[in-house]
C-alpha cells in the first residue's frame, strides 16, 4: 500500500510539472498610436448593400459578420488582427464602424427608426449624406458615440455611420479620429 501511495504521488506530481510541448503561449499584441491618415483616399465597396465610401490610403478594413465594415489605422487593424488570431476575449481597438439593420417598417420615419433601434440617441440633426435624408446623432448605447444614420435605396435597412468619442478624466471631449469619420461620411454614395 505504502508503495502504490508514493507510486501515485510521484505521477501526479510529474504531471503536475509537465508541460506538453505543443501548448503555445498566447502573444502580447502591440498596442501603438493611431496613425495619421494620408491625404490621397481608395474607395470601399460594400456590393450586397450597393454603397461605396473613401477611406485613407493608408487605413485598412475589417468585415465583422455579414453586415458590417470596420475602418482602421494602420496600427489598430494590426492589434486587431492579432486579438483576432490569439481570440482574445476584448473588443475591438477604436474604429469606425458601418453597419447595416434590417428595418421591419419601412413607413416610419428615418427619426422614428433611429429612436426605435437607440433610445438613447440624443442632439439629432438633419443633415445630407448620399443626396439624400440622413440623422446624425450622439449615442449613449455601450458608450458615447457620434452616429450619422439613413435609409438604404430600397428602405429595407437603416444604414450607420459610428465612431466612438474620446475621453478625458472620464468625460466625452472630442470625436476621435474626426478627419476620417467626415470623409467616410462625406464620399458615402449609393453605387449606380
Amino acid at each position: 500500500m505504502k508503495f502504490q501511495h508514493i507510486f501515485l504521488t510521484t505521477v501526479l506530481t510529474g504531471v503536475t510539472f509537465t508541460s506538453h510541448p505543443h501548448l503555445v503561449q498566447a502573444q502580447v499584441c502591440p498596442q501603438n498610436n493611431v496613425v495619421s491618415p494620408a491625404n490621397q483616399s481608395r474607395v470601399i465597396r460594400q456590393a450586397r448593400f450597393g454603397y461605396q465610401f473613401n477611406i485613407p490610403k493608408n487605413y485598412r478594413t475589417l468585415a465583422v459578420r455579414e453586415n458590417g465594415i470596420l475602418v482602421f489605422d494602420p496600427n489598430s487593424f494590426q492589434l486587431a488582427q492579432c486579438l483576432l488570431k490569439n481570440k482574445a476575449p476584448t473588443e475591438y481597438p477604436k474604429n469606425i464602424s458601418i453597419y447595416q439593420t434590417p428595418i421591419n417598417s419601412p413607413n416610419r420615419s428615418l427619426t422614428e427608426i433611429i429612436k426605435q433601434n437607440d433610445p438613447t440617441a440624443d442632439k439629432l440633426t438633419n443633415i445630407k449624406v448620399a443626396n439624400q435624408a440622413a440623422i446624425s446623432y450622439i449615442s449613449n448605447t455601450l458608450g458615447v458615440e457620434k452616429k450619422v444614420a439613413l435609409l438604404s435605396r430600397d428602405r429595407k435597412y437603416l444604414i450607420t455611420i459610428s465612431t466612438p468619442y474620446n475621453f478625458n478624466q472620464g468625460r466625452p471631449t472630442t470625436v476621435f479620429n474626426q478627419g476620417v469619420f467626415n470623409r467616410v461620411v462625406s464620399s458615402f454614395a449609393f453605387k449606380q
